[in-house]
C-alpha cells in the first residue's frame, strides 16, 4: 500500500497565496455608499415613530390687487407630517470549538474570527440593498420601505394618501418598453416633469443590461463619468447632471431616476447603523466552546420629497 505522504509533500508547505480571502458572493449598490460619502447617515435616537414634517401643497394667497383694497385675511394649512418606522435587521455567525482549535498559531492563514465579521457586515448590507430596491411593498414591520414603492405615483406612504396631497405623488411610467433619451416618455420628458426649482434627479439607477442600452444610446454624445462615483469604484456616464448607472440589486425592468437631496438615511447607533455583539459563549446552548457573534441594523430610508424623482418599471433592454 502507498504512503498517503510522499517525502516531498511531507517536507513543502502548501502554497497559500493570500492572507484575505477573495469574495466572490457579495455585490454592492451604490446607494449607500453615495450617502456615505455626500453627508453620511443621520444619527436618530429614540422614537416610537419616525416623523418628518412637508409643505405639501401652495398657500395660494397671494395676488395683485388695487392699493385701497381692503385685504380680507385668510390662511391655509400648507403643513402636514409623515409617519415611519424603525426597521430591524441581524446576521449571525459562529466559530466551532474545532475551528478554534485548528486556525491558530502558525497554522492561521485566514483569520476566520475576523473573516467572518467582515462577512456579517457584508450580509447585512446585502440585506439592506436587497430590501431597499426590490419591487412592491415592504415584506413587514421591521423592514426597509423599498425605494420603488416610495418612488409611485399612487402608493400612500409616511400615512399621507395621493388623494389627500397631489404633490406627494412620483412621476410614474408602467408602460413604456422602449428606452429612449427624448421625446414623449422619454428620460429627459420625466427629468423635466418631476422638476421643482433647483430640485430634480441627482442619481439614476437601473439594471445592468438596461444601462449598456443606455451607454448605446448616448454614445454619440461623448459623455463623461462623475469621477467622485467612479473613485467609489462605480462604473457610471453623466446625463443631464446626474451620473447613471447598473446597479444589480434594481429589479428588472425599472429606471429610477432620484432626487437624492429628498433621502435620508437614518440609523441608530454603530457606525453607520451596524453593530457587532461580543463574542457570545455558545456552551449553555449545547454548542461546547462555541463562540457566536451577532451583526445588527436599526435605520429607516426615508423620502422627504416625492415629486423630485421618477421611475419606469416595464422597459425592456431588448428594444
Amino acid at each position: 500500500m502507498a504512503l498517503a505522504v510522499d517525502e516531498l509533500n511531507t517536507a513543502t508547505y502548501e502554497a497559500k497565496l493570500d492572507e484575505i480571502a477573495t469574495d466572490n458572493a457579495y455585490d454592492e449598490s451604490p446607494f449607500f455608499k453615495l450617502k456615505l460619502a455626500k453627508g453620511g447617515f443621520t444619527q436618530q435616537k429614540g422614537g416610537e415613530e419616525l416623523n418628518f414634517a412637508i409643505n405639501y401643497k401652495k398657500q395660494g394667497t397671494a395676488e395683485s390687487a388695487a392699493p385701497r383694497k381692503q385685504i380680507t385675511f385668510e390662511n391655509v394649512e400648507t403643513l402636514t407630517e409623515g409617519k415611519t418606522y424603525w426597521a430591524f435587521y441581524n446576521a449571525r455567525a459562529m466559530m466551532f470549538w474545532d475551528e478554534k482549535v485548528k486556525n491558530a498559531g502558525k497554522s492561521k492563514v485566514i483569520d476566520l474570527a475576523a473573516n467572518r465579521i467582515e462577512v456579517l457586515k457584508k450580509e447585512i448590507l446585502d440585506k439592506l440593498c436587497t430590501d431597499l430596491l426590490k419591487s412592491g411593498s415592504p415584506a413587514g414591520d421591521y423592514d426597509l420601505t423599498p425605494i420603488p414603492y416610495i418612488v409611485d405615483s399612487a402608493n400612500t406612504y409616511g400615512g399621507i394618501a395621493v388623494a389627500d396631497a397631489a404633490n406627494w405623488a412620483s412621476q410614474e411610467d408602467s408602460s413604456t418598453t422602449t428606452l429612449t433619451l427624448f421625446g414623449s416618455g422619454s428620460l429627459s420628458y420625466y427629468i423635466n416633469a418631476c422638476s421643482l426649482g433647483t430640485n430634480r434627479p441627482t442619481l439614476h439607477l437601473t439594471t445592468r443590461n438596461l444601462y449598456s442600452k443606455f451607454m448605446s444610446k448616448a454614445e454619440p454624445m461623448h459623455l463623461h463619468m462623475d469621477e467622485e462615483t467612479a473613485k467609489l469604484g462605480f462604473q457610471n456616464l453623466v446625463w443631464i447632471d446626474a451620473p447613471v448607472m447598473g446597479d444589480n440589486y434594481v429589479p428588472a425592468g425599472y429606471w429610477l431616476g432620484l432626487d437624492m437631496d429628498a433621502f435620508d438615511v437614518l440609523v441608530n447607533g454603530g457606525k453607520n447603523g451596524i453593530e457587532y455583539t461580543p463574542w457570545i459563549d455558545l456552551t449553555p446552548s449545547g454548542y461546547i466552546n462555541t463562540a457566536g457573534k451577532i451583526a445588527t441594523f436599526v435605520g429607516q430610508v426615508i423620502c422627504r420629497r416625492r415629486r423630485t424623482s421618477f421611475k419606469y418599471s416595464a422597459l425592456d433592454y431588448t428594444l
